[in-house]
């Protein structure tokens, strides 16, 4: 006996549910489920460390909408998480290539396809993206990723100017730049240098926790006396 009778429906109403019916009677399978539903099902099992089913998710969200930037985006962060740089870069360059201004995507499909370009050991290829992104956009993020894409690639000196051009180019109240430099510094065994960008740190944003927090890593009690202002000007020396 058929549960739903649907020569009745189709003569009704001239077909136009039959699609919506068709998914009500699939419902326990993956044919009916969105681009939007797959992905947003990759995007959960990646933040819980699932990069297999992730990618299976992901890649059937992309085959049913090949324009979605964001899925795009998604399916080279799961590539990456399998150690597949060069699928991660192919990805991630549709995804740009599909919103190459979108405030909120672009800055972290740029980050991921400097880590795909890195993990290739395709130096030259990243250093030239890289300068790229900071002629295109020059924002402080781009400096920041710049400069700590130059540090693990071996080049401190051209990583310190990115850093302090971050800071330099940074929105007032903006710590992130001196934090950054501040671990490039840690990361060398500068640690003068480390505790003068907490200090610049402490005087933009005094009631950070995380300066606070890296100040007493330093053996320093932060506070009034501890702020420093940051001279601009010299930070691009």
């Amino acid at each position: 006996m058929a549960i739903f009778n649907t020569t009745w429906i189709h003569t009704r109403l001239g077909g136009a549910v039959l699609p919506a019916l068709a998914c009500v009677m699939a419902l326990t399978t993956a044919g009916c489920q969105t681009a939007l539903d797959l992905r947003e099902q990759g995007r959960v099992a990646l933040n819980r460390g699932q990069p297999e089913v992730a990618l299976e998710k992901l890649s059937a969200s992309v085959d049913r909408d090949p324009a979605a930037a964001a899925s795009q985006y998604y399916l080279g962060m799961a590539y990456l998480e399998l150690d597949r740089a060069l699928d991660a870069q192919y990805a991630l360059e549709k995804a740009h290539a599909l919103r190459p201004n979108d405030k909120s995507l672009t800055p972290q499909v740029l980050d991921a396809l400097a880590e795909a370009l890195f993990r290739q050991d395709r130096t030259a290829n990243l250093f030239a993206f890289l300068d790229k992104q900071v002629a295109t956009y020059a924002t402080t993020r781009d400096y920041l990723r710049q400069g700590e894409f130059l540090s693990r690639a071996g080049d401190p000196d051209a990583a310190r100017l990115s850093f302090r051009k971050a800071a330099y180019f940074a929105d007032p109240g903006d710590v992130e730049p001196y934090i950054a430099i501040a671990d490039f510094y840690t990361s060398i065994n500068d640690q003068p240098n480390a505790v003068t960008s907490l200090r610049y740190a402490n005087y933009v944003a005094p009631g950070n926790l995380d300066v606070a927090e890296r100040l007493r890593q330093f053996g320093i009690v932060p506070g009034p006396t501890i702020a420093q202002a940051p001279p601009k000007p010299a930070l691009l020396r």
